[in-house]
Order: structure tokens, then sequence, then C-alpha cells
């Protein structure tokens, strides 16, 4: 029987799109080994056993990319705790980093989310403004990109205000509003030059999809992130409360996901 992969999933779309003339972070990818499934998804004990046991191999592996790097999941990274998750300065902090970006896929979305790999990306230094949220995340030019069959549908800056103001931050700059509508505006140069980006990506991959790009310091655009449509955040989409979630883990889990068999 083929794996069963979600389409958010870095497994599932990294690869259609990798080989792609569009800019993107170097990508290393460490699959986890099946035998700590299922119940790494929601056990801290099974992340702490996975990482020790593996220790040498996902450092192995991240020296592929160097350091400083950029720390994910298949599925997400936690970048709002920045300093103690995605971004990993070296290798003394990797394990640790490892743990609370997996800590964060464990308790994301209200019911965990399906990781299966780590994710060790190429740090670029991107053309951040200030620093936000409670891991002092650098803003920087952001934008979503929507697909659907074939063509853009829309595309908005990813940072909006009201997301930075109801936020835990330490050092805002008095003039981050300013700074911030400054990044968010949408040039007709950039948009023609994202435009062709998400049209390749969409000759690619069928359906409706998500594409995020950031600005790097050099002002490059970069390919950063995809995820399904339908589970992509738009300012007008709200998270669905917890009200709307029933019953056990396992049932909550396989009726949004499937059996659990067919994933392993």
């Amino acid at each position: 029987m083929a794996e069963k992969l979600d389409k958010n999933s870095v497994l599932y779309w990294y690869p259609k799109i990798k080989d792609l003339p569009i800019p993107m972070p170097k990508t290393v990818i460490w699959r986890i080994p099946k035998k700590y499934y299922p119940k790494i998804w929601w056990e801290e004990g099974i992340v702490r056993k996975m990482l020790k046991e593996n220790e040498d191999e996902i450092k192995k592996t991240a020296r592929k990319v160097g350091y400083p790097l950029f720390l994910r999941t298949d599925q997400a990274s936690g970048k709002h705790g920045w300093e103690r998750t995605c971004y990993v300065e070296s290798e003394d902090v990797l394990l640790d980093h490892a743990y609370n970006v997996i800590e964060f896929n464990m308790i994301a979305d209200l019911l965990g989310l399906p990781f299966k790999a780590l994710v060790f990306r190429e740090f670029i230094e991107m053309d951040w403004k200030f620093k936000a949220f409670h891991g002092n995340l650098p803003i920087p030019p952001e934008r979503r990109y929507f697909i659907k069959d074939g063509k853009v549908v829309e595309h908005f800056p990813y940072w909006i205000e009201d997301a930075i103001a109801k936020g835990i931050s330490r050092n805002l700059p008095e003039n981050w509003r300013e700074l911030l509508a400054e990044m968010n505006r949408e040039t007709e140069e950039e948009v023609k030059l994202l435009t062709k980006y998400a049209e390749m990506v969409a000759k690619r991959i069928d359906g409706y999809w998500s594409i995020d790009f950031c600005r790097a310091k050099d002002g490059t655009w970069y390919l950063i992130d995809m995820a399904a449509g339908e589970d992509s955040w738009k300012p007008d989409i709200k998270p669905k409360s917890a009200m709307e979630y029933p019953d056990s883990l396992k049932k909550v889990f396989e009726k949004r996901f499937g059996d659990l068999k067919e994933w392993f």
C-alpha cells in the first residue's frame, strides 16, 4: 500500500516543485523512523526518545545545510517562537529546538499535526524591519498567493496589522505600523514576478493551493511554503473553535485524516 501523505506536508508538495526555476532555500529532509508512530504525535516521552536515539543522524543531516539554519517538521515550524524553535544558530541547541518545534506540531490546530520528518533549510537573511511575538520573530515582506485550476485567484500581504497588534511582543518599535505598511505595499513589478512563479507551480500541482513568498535582504523573492488552499489562512478566515472537535483524539484524528493504519 502506498504511503498516505497529507497535502500540507513538505513531503507531498516539495518534490513536485523543487526543480522549478524559482528561488527556494536549500532543503534537506530527514524522515522520522516509522517505529515511533503513532505515539510520537501525542506522547512527549516518545519525542525525547526519538531525538536521543537518532541524535547522530539528525546532526549529520543538519550539517548538510550548515548553521545557522531554519528548522521545521514537514508540517510546521512554530515560527512565532523563533528564538527557541525554528531558528537554530548552532549544533549545540539543535536537539532542544527540534523538541520545541515538534512540541508545537503536537498542539497546533487543536488536534496536532501528522508530522513525519524534520526539515532542515538554508537560513536566508530576510528583509525584516522589526521583530514581533514572544520569540522575537523577524517580520519581513511576505506574500500569500492562491492558485486554482492553473491560475492565480488572489494574493495579499501575509502579515496584517491586527495579527501583530494582538500578539505578545517584547520589542516592537513605536513606528511598527508605518514599517509594516511599507513592507505590505505590493508593487506592479513584484506582482508580475510572483504571479509568474505561482503559475509555474500551478502547472505542476493540480487543485487549490496557497503559496508563500518572502523577500530577502538582497531583494530576491523566495518561495518558502505551500499548503492546501482550503486549510490556508486568509484575513477573513477565523480558526475553528474547540467546540467543533468532539470525542477522543484518535476519533478526531481519523475524522480529519482517515484511518491511522493508512499512514504507515
